[in-house]
């Protein structure tokens, strides 16, 4: 690497081990941060959230899509950090759905059951995002894939999903359900947003939960804004079959993703059953695939110490980890450098004290 490319000016992502969830701390050429879901790690990898953003400026807190793996750790930085400048989210007017009915419906009833049911499926911790939001006034930005691209320091955001139409259609229902509560929710994964980041000739993919109806509309959106292949991968919904299309001549995330280098695929995995074999197999025959924890080793100790027995029943192991952090530069020049972490495959071995 030249003297140049060293102090060019350079985009970097921390993706940090967080047991069941996700937590990535972007930060910007300047210096400031972008905080794309948060979740703390079980295995006490990632330092607390507060000490991973004291004294740094925050252009932004997302919250990819309302599960409580991606967001729990977002309410202390929104609650207690001072100057950040936005909060983005994908839920359209349900946030205020939700809230209306939990402040208002106090009395026994199919509408108070209903909200309460929401409440759990949400998050409690949902509530207290938005309660944290309002009580800071701190401005809102609802992603979706119509929207022309944010740029910070150089760095542009493109949302390229959810659609707006699939945001109305949740409003939509979940509004309808109140009539009749036999109607079938969607599925909040859903609502992941979908962000490129471009930096120069560099565009890292982050997928959050992702499913593979979003991923259709989502490379369409790719390919218009003329984006190049993506050099770094989150892998969408920790590996799961769901996110992706085995079909013959079906398009997925990899497509948008560079060949020649590989792309650096970066997978949080917190149990046995993530990542999926063939979804694994299919992500590592075409990129350099970096786990933060990985499901498909062996269990390094007992998932069930008490021997329970539960007819129908299954014990789900956590997934061992492979890497506390795994952590991107990009430049200018197009260089990606990893910082933290190595290659994973089913046969990696946790790091010391894991």
């Amino acid at each position: 690497m030249t003297s140049s490319s060293k102090n060019s000016p350079k985009l970097r992502l921390d993706f940090y081990e967080s047991g069941v969830g996700e937590t990535i701390v972007i930060t910007f050429p300047s210096g400031g941060l972008g905080i794309v879901d948060a979740h703390p790690s079980n295995h006490h990898h990632r330092p607390g959230i507060l000490d991973l953003v004291k004294g740094k400026e925050i252009h932004f807190v997302c919250l990819s899509h309302p599960h409580k793996d991606h967001g729990k750790d977002l309410v202390p930085i929104l609650e207690q950090h001072k100057g950040i400048k936005s909060f983005w989210h994908t839920i359209y007017n349900i946030p205020a759905f939700i809230y209306c009915i939990e402040e208002t419906v106090n009395f026994p009833s199919e509408m108070r059951d209903y909200a309460t049911k929401l409440n759990q499926d949400w998050g409690e911790f949902f509530v207290d995002i938005i309660g944290a939001v309002a009580d800071k006034d701190i401005p809102t930005h609802e992603l979706r894939s119509n929207l022309v691209a944010d740029e910070i320091d150089g760095v542009e955001i493109h949302c390229l999903g959810p659609d707006e139409e699939l945001q109305n259609s949740f409003s939509k229902t979940y509004t309808e359900k109140l009539k009749n509560l036999k109607i079938k929710l969607p599925d909040p994964n859903l609502l992941s947003a979908i962000l490129a980041l471009k930096f120069a000739d560099s565009v890292v993919l982050l997928g959050a939960d992702a499913l593979r109806e979003n991923w259709e509309s989502a490379l369409k959106h790719y390919h218009k804004r003329n984006l190049p292949k993506a050099k770094i991968l989150k892998v969408p919904h920790h590996g799961a079959r769901n996110a992706i299309d085995f079909g013959r001549n079906a398009k997925t995330y990899l497509d948008a993703c560079s060949n020649e280098p590989k792309v650096k695929a970066v997978i949080f995995a917190g149990d046995s059953k993530h990542p999926d074999d063939d979804v694994f197999s299919k992500i590592s025959s075409k990129a350099e695939t970096i786990c933060l924890s990985n499901g498909r080793k062996p269990n390094m100790g007992n998932s069930n110490p008490l021997g329970l027995q539960l007819p129908g029943a299954t014990f789900v192991y956590p997934a061992p980890v492979c890497n506390p952090v795994v952590s991107f530069e990009v430049d200018m020049n197009g260089n990606v450098s990893v910082q933290n972490g190595t290659v994973c495959n089913v046969a990696c071995i946790p790091p010391k004290g894991g």
